[in-house]
């Protein structure tokens, strides 16, 4: 007889779809597609000189180093350069704040084995990002959508929906947000309901989760500051990646949150890959010029 394998997979493997996203990015293979459904940069931005003289920059001064194993938290080199860089900007952040991700979509699924099991809930917006549900669900979560307006995730929603799930004795696991140029709808959150939102996670003790891969891509308009700098408890878990703001193929991101966050992300992170790319994380010239600057 054979064997019915499906019936050996776990409820998660069993809970698993296949990826709006990359069923849509199947068809950008095809000449006969201009798609704007992936968030696809275009090539021609893609600085291709650059990279390979940088390529040949770290082969020839850290093969060793570049080709090898890294340490699961990144290379401390960049994670310094992301430290300062977001410094800069007003954040508090050290490097024990921050580990290097294999994206930031590798967060999103990392942040469901740390704190998501079958039956807990997350907030999130409605509409929300394909990508966080599809990483969410996978653990089982049930994801409970808040409704927007022109300023983002409606903060007297969001508390109506936080007091009826405390009288019923539940909590969230957290509220996921991108603040800036929200995927699908495209808002940018002001900082006044930032802090609104930042007061209501106070209040009922849940964490927040703030995806940011579209913050630098910004061409008019006010930058608002963070939920991870306006958060004074240290309640927010901010999600970077350079695929929107460099190139996708290099899959290289990080996540910053309290340092006994970070450890566990790290924890996860041993058993998912053990290290990002040192090459991709290697020492480069970081005072090239690209189409996007």
């Amino acid at each position: 007889m054979k064997t019915k394998i499906q019936e050996d997979f776990s409820s998660s493997a069993k809970g698993m779809k296949r990826s709006a996203i990359r069923e849509v990015l199947k068809l950008t293979q095809r000449e006969d597609i201009i798609s704007f459904a992936g968030g696809l940069p275009a090539p021609e931005s893609f600085p291709i000189e650059d990279i390979k003289r940088i390529a040949v920059k770290v082969l020839d001064r850290d093969q060793s180093k570049a080709l090898q194993y890294g340490a699961t938290e990144g290379e401390n080199e960049l994670r310094q350069i992301l430290v300062d860089r977001y410094k800069k900007q007003g954040v508090e952040l050290e490097l024990e704040n921050l580990v290097m991700l294999t994206s930031s979509q590798q967060g999103l699924s990392l942040l469901g084995k740390v704190f998501l099991d079958p039956e807990d809930i997350v907030i999130c917006g409605l509409p929300s990002y394909l990508g966080g549900i599809s990483a969410f669900s996978t653990y089982g979560a049930k994801l409970q959508g808040i409704p927007l307006d022109d300023k983002g995730m409606r903060s007297d929603f969001l508390e109506k929906e936080l007091q009826k799930l405390k009288d019923n004795g539940k909590k969230p696991k957290f509220i996921y947000l991108v603040p800036d140029f929200q995927n699908p709808a495209g808002i940018t959150m002001p900082e006044s309901r930032r802090i609104e939102i930042i007061q209501l996670a106070h209040k009922y003790g849940v964490l927040i989760v703030e995806d940011s891969p579209y913050r630098e891509l910004r061409y008019e308009g006010e930058e608002q500051r963070m939920i991870y700098e306006l958060d004074k408890e240290g309640q927010t878990i901010t999600l970077g990646t350079f695929s929107k703001t460099f190139v996708p193929g290099f899959r290289l991101g990080w996540v910053m949150a309290d340092p006994s966050i970070i450890d566990k992300f790290v924890m996860s992170k041993q058993s998912a890959d053990l290290c990002t790319s040192a090459f991709l994380q290697s020492k480069k010239d970081f005072t090239i010029k690209t189409s996007r600057q």
